[in-house]
C-alpha cells in the first residue's frame, strides 16, 4: 500500500474518509455519501544560494552545482 505525507496508509486514509461520510440518523440507520475521491501532485522547490550571493531554486538536489552568476562549482549542503 502506498504510504502517505503523514505516515498513514493510503487504505487506512480512505476508511478514515469513509468513516467520516457516514452519519447517524435516529431511527433510520445509517447514511452513506460517496464521492469521487481525486489526486494531487506535489513538488519540492529547493532554494540555492551561492557565496557569491546569488540565489536561485532547484527542482531536484544536486550534490553539485554551478552557480549561474560566477561559474564556481559548489558542493551542496543542506
Amino acid at each position: 500500500m502506498k504510504e502517505l505525507g503523514n505516515g498513514r496508509q493510503a487504505g487506512s486514509a480512505l476508511t478514515s474518509l469513509a468513516s467520516r461520510t457516514r452519519q447517524r440518523r435516529e431511527g433510520s440507520g445509517i447514511e452513506v455519501q460517496e464521492e469521487e475521491l481525486g489526486t494531487v501532485t506535489a513538488q519540492r522547490l529547493f532554494k540555492m544560494r551561492c557565496e557569491c550571493g546569488r540565489s536561485w531554486f532547484e527542482l531536484e538536489l544536486p550534490r553539485l552545482i554551478q552557480c549561474p552568476a560566477c561559474a564556481k562549482l559548489n558542493l551542496v549542503s543542506i
